[in-house]
């Protein structure tokens, strides 16, 4: 169980001059990152094409002040994958600080729990064997909410059989763990049967977790995901600190705690479904994120912590895909390795120093 800092309110004021300063980080690293690639382009220029289309309707680009190869190249190709690895950062750290809350586990993450593997199996389903249910990414992204939403069930009727009818660290651990094997094999399994190299090169390409196919077109569908979680995770953020009294002290003060748990796990499930169905898997961000976010701000108000955690994975997943880009020249690094390089070492670190793979401190 987490321990509820009894100076939550000094914490509270300590996070929130935090939040217009991680603002600005962000907006930088975004105009740092579009400025860096095989063409680098001064983040002067950066920022004034972005400038002219956002806020003058391209009227320094329509008189010749700026390259059109490099308004192309901002625009069209750089700028929607840095939104979108900071939908991707936004989204996975908020789930991770929404199911480490609901399942009173500090180790708890999308990707732990298996939620990533399940959503990467219904989306490898969805692109080796198509339904005409849906056409094109909405195919993709409700096959891949159904794998997340039966993984995360599964995860939650194990973890309660196994510790006795209470989620307990170690069950829920080993049933993500459980669950997330069983997904990946499903997702062999598919590959296995497939008979076409594209869509076995695609399936492959997803489960090592990408931006790389981040486009204007594909940016809608995981937008409103991730505003609409924030803004809800948010303002349930009172009740994510109920649950992390236990579910006992929750009930006691009027929570409805299944019905909470299940419509929050609802939620999640569709924010990481929207978001692999596009990136597939890229592991430990829900994970990382917020316990970075609790030393920085000094608390554990999930009202603060989730938008903090929002902007910090925002701002971590900008950079690691920055690096994926440009760290071997014109071959692309998976963005999954990135994260797991950073993250199963972190995982470790808080297994074994803070004791959280077993009875909390």
């Amino acid at each position: 169980m987490f321990p509820v800092n009894l100076s939550m309110k000094r914490g509270r004021i300590h996070g929130l001059l935090l939040l217009p300063l991680f603002l600005l980080l962000l907006a930088g690293s975004m105009i740092a990152a579009i400025s860096i690639g095989s063409t680098d382009i001064p983040m002067s220029e950066v920022f004034g094409i972005l400038s002219d289309q956002l806020f003058f309707g391209g009227r320094s680009l329509a008189s010749g002040q700026w390259q059109m190869s490099h308004f192309q190249i901002i625009w069209n190709i750089r700028l929607p994958r840095v939104l979108f690895g900071a939908l991707c950062g936004a989204g996975l750290s908020m789930c991770g600080v929404c199911m480490q809350a609901l399942v009173l586990n500090p180790i708890a993450d999308p990707y732990i729990l298996g939620i990533s593997s399940g959503a990467s199996a219904g989306a490898a389903a969805a692109l080796l064997a198509p339904l005409p249910l849906f056409s094109g990414q909405y195919q993709t992204a409700a096959a891949a909410f159904a794998g997340a939403l039966l993984s995360a069930c599964l995860v939650y009727v194990m973890a309660r059989a196994a510790g006795g009818g209470r989620i307990q660290p170690v069950s829920m651990l080993l049933s993500g763990t459980a669950v997330n094997a069983v997904m990946s094999a499903v997702t062999s399994f598919l590959i296995f049967l497939a008979k076409s190299p594209e869509s076995i090169a695609a399936v492959y390409n997803w489960q090592m977790g990408s931006i790389a196919a981040a486009q204007w077109r594909t940016l809608s569908l995981p937008a409103c995901a991730v505003t609409v979680g924030l803004i809800l995770f948010t303002a349930c953020g009172s009740r994510f600190n109920m649950m992390m009294m236990g579910d006992e002290d929750a009930a006691a003060m009027g929570l409805s705690v299944r019905r909470f748990r299940t419509l929050m796990f609802l939620l999640c499930s569709v924010v990481v479904a929207s978001l692999v169905s596009v990136t597939g898997i890229i592991g430990f961000v829900g994970l990382v994120v917020p316990h970075v976010s609790r030393m920085l701000t000094k608390t554990s108000d999930s009202r603060l912590i989730l938008p903090v955690s929002a902007l910090t994975g925002a701002i971590y997943l900008v950079w690691a895909d920055a690096l994926a880009r440009n760290a071997f020249g014109a071959a692309e690094l998976p963005l999954g390795i990135i994260t797991a390089f950073i993250g199963a070492p972190f995982f470790l670190y808080l297994m074994i120093h803070k004791g959280y793979g077993g009875k909390q401190k």
